[in-house]
């Protein structure tokens, strides 16, 4: 995976989490899809640093 789909997805994780917050308020579902997002979010935040910046 480049660096640019790694950000872009990143990005559109972010964008999903904030666009949730905003839709769905305090209900169970928004905790589930921030949970969701924001463990995948990290993932692949994770990812970029363990295996550094370098593109394939």
């Amino acid at each position: 995976m480049s660096n640019s789909t790694r950000w872009t997805l990143v990005c559109i994780l972010i964008g999903v989490n904030v666009l949730s917050n905003a839709v769905l308020g305090d209900g169970w579902i928004q905790i589930a899809v921030s949970a969701v997002t924001g463990l995948a979010a990290a993932a692949v935040l994770i990812d970029l640093l363990l295996r550094g910046r370098r593109e394939p």
